[in-house]
């Protein structure tokens, strides 16, 4: 079995640097569409899987729902309390943990939900093992994720070239394949429901586009301020062009998301 500890760590790292509770205020659209889709009630367990600045698990709480959020990033999981604070729920549980191995007991939670963020665990089986075994039997999975083709999928492709991936590690836009998701969930969910939708980013100039993910979104951040200065000015030129004039959407990165919805069956 591979050992993706010091992956991790270098995971923990790269989103730390930038600034992405600005580029998750942007995208809550994505939040609300998981919460609303995975029908989050009163109440009800609700845990968030790789919640980021909390984006996810603070709709859900909105909702009157009942939240945990775990994250790999403490500096995330920081700022997702001062965001929970500010909005007056000192009652939503914030743990630093891994997405595949949850500090979490079976069947503890009515709705699991992850918005861009289950995605990036390294060991995909081991993170949807996770996913089922803290769902309850008669709970239900709302995952949201990028796709190859969508915006951040184009925007990675790019970054690769400049920073490859490590070798041995799947690509994180599998989970925004139907088949793959299937395979990797197995049989432990029915009756899935898979939605593709835009998530648009605006901007008034392609420029303004690729600074806001290059100073803030820290995978590309990470890339560019590794680069040396030609490599780094290519990689601006190239993320810029992502969205732009030719594009009939003009000057917005439109990215697709999956959206996964699955019933589980009973576990045997």
């Amino acid at each position: 079995m591979p050992d993706f500890t010091e992956l991790k760590q270098k995971h923990r790292t790269v989103w730390a640097s930038g600034d992405y509770d600005q580029i998750a205020r942007g995208i809550q659209a994505v939040a609300d569409h998981v919460v609303r889709s995975g029908c989050i009630r009163t109440g009800e367990r609700v845990l968030d899987i790789a919640c980021g600045t909390g984006n996810t698990a603070l709709m859900a709480r909105a909702r009157g729902a009942v939240v945990a959020g775990v994250d790999l990033t403490p500096e995330l999981l920081a700022v997702a309390r001062r965001r929970a604070a500010d909005a007056g729920y000192s009652d939503i549980t914030w743990i630093e943990g891994d997405a595949e191995n949850l500090p979490l007991p079976d069947g503890g939670f009515g709705a699991v939900v992850s918005s861009c963020g289950l995605m990036f665990a390294p060991d995909q089986q081991k993170a949807a093992n996770e996913v089922a075994r803290v769902t309850s039997k008669d709970g239900r999975i709302a995952i949201q994720a990028w796709t190859r083709e969508g915006g951040v999928g184009r925007m990675f492709k790019v970054t690769n070239e400049y920073i490859p991936p490590p070798s041995g590690v799947p690509s994180p836009f599998e989970w925004g394949d139907e088949a793959k998701v299937k395979w990797l969930l197995g049989s432990a969910f029915k009756d899935y429901q898979f939605e593709r939708y835009d998530c648009p980013e605006f901007a008034d100039t392609p420029e303004q586009v690729a600074d806001s993910f290059i100073d803030r979104y820290g995978p590309t951040h990470r890339a560019y301020h590794s680069l040396k200065a030609s490599l780094s000015t290519n990689l601006f030129n190239r993320t810029r062009c992502l969205g732009g004039p030719d594009d009939d959407r003009r000057y917005d990165i439109v990215m697709m998301d999956d959206f996964i919805y699955g019933e589980p069956q009973l576990l045997q």
